[in-house]
């Protein structure tokens, strides 16, 4: 076991979004316990967390450049390699062809790829008998957006092991795409056992002009429509007609020169809620909005296991979430959340102000599901169940 072993690491992206801030968590508490353990990492898009990777990867990072990218420090980077990777204009699959095909000289151990978008450049290395774990984080919509049904069905059980972000994750890949049940394991999402916080909850609620008397609600997500955002605007109509209540409802996420926010913004000027709500565009400081809302809600229509929703727990945060939504009705299940029909926006604004007159109520909300994340979701846990799948396979 002291002797040291390669892994390739590949993530369709650094942005900050759940999928590749779990993973570099996950990393960077490999390097710490399995240091005979060498990373080169691979990122088919980059995005603003890539010096993080850079400094997990031992030797080199490589950007996979069939995408455009606007960074800057990727550009620089991509000089690197442009002239061994791409001496010539190329289309997506030959260009995966030839960088897998260089990296495969490097004699990986195993490589560990993140989200079901890296699955197809995974298999040279399954098909060269070399160790692969594929984490899906995805349902059916957000595999699909990637692939084809008939694609997924033929590939999704070409490697070794396939870690399953949630039950919902397991179940959809085996009914719907045929994946060997065998070769898939659940292990949950999960969140740093210590949460940074920037700005305390006073400074934060004084610059955004949030009153003592003003109940907090919000969401913090990508601005889409399998996350439900377009629904804001209508849900704060809902709950401003059922309560009297003074309240903000903070919208985190996506960026303010987009058309979803640009089109949430015009649709909540037209309802007249435009004072009530607060839209804050995507930064690396989001936790510090979550920790001032007083109830915490998903409006997904399909979301795994949300990394949110688990930051939100930690923060003893009462959750609200829509039922076949995936992982949320999971995880709040047996009462440890509200939980309510598919899209009835009508019943979900009802139970947000039941909880928007009941402090006790939230508090009681909030400590059932901070104690579920920390009996049944803790990142030691977790962590060890992911580094001991890996030491079984290298």
């Amino acid at each position: 076991m002291n002797h040291s072993k390669k892994i390739l690491v590949i993530s369709h992206e650094a942005s900050l979004s759940g999928a590749p801030i779990l993973l570099l968590s996950i990393l960077k508490k490999l390097t710490e316990e399995r240091a005979h353990y060498k990373i080169d990492v691979l990122l088919i898009r980059s995005g603003q967390l890539y010096e993080d990777f850079a400094k997990i990867s031992d030797n080199k990072i490589i950007v996979a450049s069939y995408y455009n990218q606007s960074f800057s420090f990727v550009k620089r980077n991509l000089k690197k390699f442009q002239s061994t990777f791409f001496p010539k204009p190329q289309t997506k699959e030959e260009q995966i062809r030839e960088i897998t095909k260089r990296l495969l000289q490097n004699n990986y151990d195993l490589v560990y790829a993140n989200t079901a978008e890296t699955l197809i450049w995974t298999l040279p290395f399954y098909e060269r008998k070399i160790p692969t774990i594929v984490a899906i984080h995805e349902l059916a919509f957000g595999i699909e957006s990637a692939y084809s049904v008939e694609f997924i069905k033929k590939n999704i059980s070409k490697v070794s092991k396939i870690i399953a972000g949630s039950s919902s994750v397991k179940e959809n890949l085996v009914q719907k795409y045929g994946a060997d049940s065998e070769k898939i394991e659940v292990i949950h999402s999960f969140v740093d056992e210590k949460i940074q916080i920037q700005k305390s909850e006073q400074v934060l609620k004084q610059e955004l002009g949030i009153s003592k008397d003003e109940v907090v609600l919000g969401i913090a997500s990508s601005q889409e429509l399998r996350k439900g955002t377009e629904l804001v605007p209508l849900l704060v109509k809902k709950i401003s007609e059922k309560t009297n209540k003074n309240f903000k409802f903070i919208n985190l996420g996506g960026s303010s020169q987009t058309g979803p926010v640009k089109c949430s913004k015009l649709d909540a000027e037209k309802l007249g809620v435009s004072d009530k709500i607060i839209y804050i565009d995507h930064n690396k400081t989001a936790n510090d909005y979550i920790n001032i809302f007083d109830i915490f809600i998903l409006l997904s229509r399909e979301d795994p296991f949300p990394l949110v929703m688990l930051t939100a727990a930690k923060l003893a945060k009462p959750i609200v979430a829509f039922e076949k939504s995936g992982g949320a009705e999971e995880f709040l299940a047996n009462n440890n959340g509200v939980l309510c029909p598919y899209l009835d926006l009508d019943e979900m604004a009802s139970k947000i102000v039941d909880l928007m007159e009941s402090p006790d109520l939230r508090e009681t909300y909030g400590n059932k599901i901070n104690t579920r994340l920390q009996n049944d979701f803790s990142e030691t846990k977790l962590q060890e169940s992911i580094f001991s799948l890996i030491d079984q396979l290298i």
